[in-house]
């Protein structure tokens, strides 16, 4: 058997195996998230400083974009940072940010009847 095919072997088997692992990865983390979003007590979480902006919207099912309109960000720059950073970045308390996020989040879901 030539060395060519061997090596060649073991390297179709070494990138199967890699897209075996990427697959279980992301089959795993898709389950993961699907059952803790599916937990209502997931659903409407107080909002907290540590929250990223994503968790945020999602948790309250808006979409993100409206979360960074209401904090004035620009369509694709709505950041990826949690609360207490971009109240820091803002120069304004948490719990003003908070007022701002809520306010936006009542007129889209007062818009957005399901």
């Amino acid at each position: 058997m030539p060395t060519h095919s061997r090596s060649m072997r073991w390297l179709l088997r070494g990138g199967f195996l890699l897209a075996l692992a990427l697959t279980l990865f992301f089959a795993v983390r898709t389950v993961v998230s699907a059952v803790y979003w599916s937990d209502p007590a997931n659903h409407d979480q107080p909002m907290q400083g540590w929250m990223p902006l994503g968790y945020v919207a999602r948790s309250w099912d808006v979409p993100r974009e409206v979360l960074g309109e209401a904090l004035s960000f620009a369509p694709d720059g709505t950041p990826r940072r949690n609360l207490d950073m971009i109240a820091a970045q803002e120069g304004v308390p948490l719990s003003e940010l908070i007022v701002r996020l809520t306010a936006a989040i009542t007129t889209f879901r007062e818009g957005h009847h399901d």
